[in-house]
């Protein structure tokens, strides 16, 4: 018999889930094969928000620069209803190390993605290229292709990763239900060119005669969302002088320059797992929501991010595949968060029953009367954290891991070796991180350097600056073990070390 290639991983699909997930296995040496069923990558900017968490993870890909040179950068949005502010959104921190909203064109976004992955030799990248089947077995995943010339062949994989979106083959084939619902209005999406509005403003209109969204985009571009009424036909809808007139209704330009104009239906939908023995699910084929809090493809980064080392690890063999199960457990959940969060500004922006918008602007009107709940509001303290309360964390119930335990690490300005300012990413490995806060023993690393598993994890070792130590506000004198998703796995304090590395180990086990 004739032996089938094998790759440690194949993913299917190059949206920008695909990418970033091929890109951050590429770091790691992991050899990958990337199919795509089209010809080629999405000419249409469906996603259009990418949050602080993205662009950290577009950090970690080691293209942050590249993605960064064609960003709309540090958005602000405001809820008006007719004259009437609601809420101003205009955060003026950056926990991250980013700014909490800013816009992006997605071909452009994905073409820097794929030309990342010429970095990596270990990748293989097949368009033309779909998914006819797959086989699980004790070892391994048998993958069926058919390529574009009807040419149908098989690859072996250790693990198979669908990034396949919203009508994800895999899923189907798999079993795996979508639970939660589909909204039953209807939105027109229009995406303009040569806008001639220079501001950095995302406006939601919420009008109960017709909901509606305006978003800047690099380049000149903007993305215009109506919600259609009963009645209206997508034909008629879609024609450019109904366009038009919608557009100008909200302040937007006489003759607008459309590129492109589709009518969606939105949903609020979660797979029930996102994991069947050596398959995974991610991006759109594990979640679906709302456009309103912009964090659909952010959530697709999030599960790249936190899947990909994961999967390093027991490719080599420093972790047990049951590593590999706190995927669900963590991504699931923050999916939910997601979900619920886009659902809540959906239920300020869309109201079109009258008497409920009265309500809704009244309740507004009086939270802007209290600057607590309006500065909570303006720096966007509405959105959920990002912290994960089970997985693969340390639970130890010290106040330390009850603080800082599962959160992600905050990404502050540091001092790097050679006096220059940098963000605290660019110091730390693709690997795990060890930072030693609140000290000041000359050796600050004593307690660590003899344990075997640091070196085999290649764990990044700093001892952290003050501005650095007043972000996470602890006295103790403490280490912190921080993921290569940036997240704290836990805290320990020195004469701990030894009890906390043999836990770790056994956890890794």
């Amino acid at each position: 018999m004739m032996s089938v290639p094998y790759f440690s991983i194949v993913i299917v699909g190059a949206g920008p889930t695909g990418l970033a997930l091929a890109n951050l296995l590429g770091a790691y040496g992991v050899d990958a094969l990337l199919v795509e069923r089209s010809s080629g990558l999405s000419e249409f900017p469906k996603a259009i928000s990418l949050d602080d968490e993205g662009l950290r993870v577009c950090q970690a890909m080691g293209l942050l620069e590249q993605v960064r040179a064609d960003l709309l950068l540090d958005l602000e949005a405001l809820y008006l209803s007719g004259r009437h502010l609601l809420a101003r959104v205009a955060p003026t921190t950056q926990r991250n190390g980013h700014p909490l909203i800013s816009t992006f064109y997605q071909p452009t976004f994905e073409a820097a993605l794929l030309a990342g992955l010429r970095r990596f030799p270990s990748l293989s990248i097949q368009f033309n290229t779909g998914l006819e089947s797959f086989t699980q077995r004790a070892e391994s995943v048998l993958v069926t292709l058919r390529g574009g010339d009807g040419v149908v062949r098989e690859v072996e994989c250790g693990y198979l990763l669908a990034c396949d979106g919203a009508k994800s083959v895999v899923r189907a084939a798999l079993g795996i239900p979508m639970q939660g619902t589909t909204y039953v209005q209807r939105w027109l999406v229009v995406d303009t060119v040569e806008d001639p509005d220079p501001s950095t403003v995302a406006r939601f209109f919420c009008n109960p005669a017709r909901p509606a969204v305006s978003v800047p985009a690099p380049g000149g571009r903007r993305r215009w969302e109506f919600m259609l009424l009963p009645g209206e036909r997508e034909e008629q809808m879609t024609q450019q002088g109904n366009v038009c007139a919608l557009i100008r209704c909200v302040g937007g330009p006489a003759r607008p320059h459309i590129m492109r104009a589709a009518v969606y239906t939105f949903h609020a939908l979660l797979a029930r797992t996102f994991q069947r023995e050596r398959v995974f699910l991610l991006g759109d084929a594990a979640h679906l929501m709302p456009p309103f809090g912009g964090q659909g493809m952010n959530c697709g980064l999030r599960d790249a991010h936190n899947l990909a080392w994961k999967l390093w690890l027991v490719l080599q063999g420093l972790a047990s595949p049951h590593l590999l199960a706190s995927y669900t457990l963590e991504r699931r959940a923050h999916a939910r968060q997601m979900i619920d969060f886009s659902r809540f500004l959906g239920a300020i922006i869309m109201p079109t029953a009258r008497p409920m918008a009265g309500v809704r602007d009244a309740v507004f009107a009086l939270s802007n009367r209290l600057p607590a709940v309006r500065d909570y509001l303006s720096q966007a303290g509405i959105k959920p954290a990002p912290r994960y309360k089970q997985g693969f964390l340390l639970r130890d119930g010290s106040r330390a891991n009850r603080l800082l335990g599962g959160l992600m690490l905050p990404q502050p300005l540091v001092s790097a070796p050679n006096e220059r300012r940098v963000l605290l990413d660019d110091l730390l490995t693709p690997g795990f991180a060890l930072l030693r806060i609140n000290s000041l023993d000359p050796h600050p690393f004593a307690h660590i350097e003899r344990q075997a598993i640091w070196s085999k994890l290649n764990t990044r070792l700093l001892v952290m600056d003050s501005e650095a130590r007043a972000t996470l506000r602890l006295a103790d004198d403490l280490y912190l073990l921080v993921r290569p998703d940036r997240y704290i796995y836990g805290a320990f304090r020195p004469d701990q070390a030894d009890e906390f590395t043999c836990a770790f180990e056994r956890a890794l086990r």
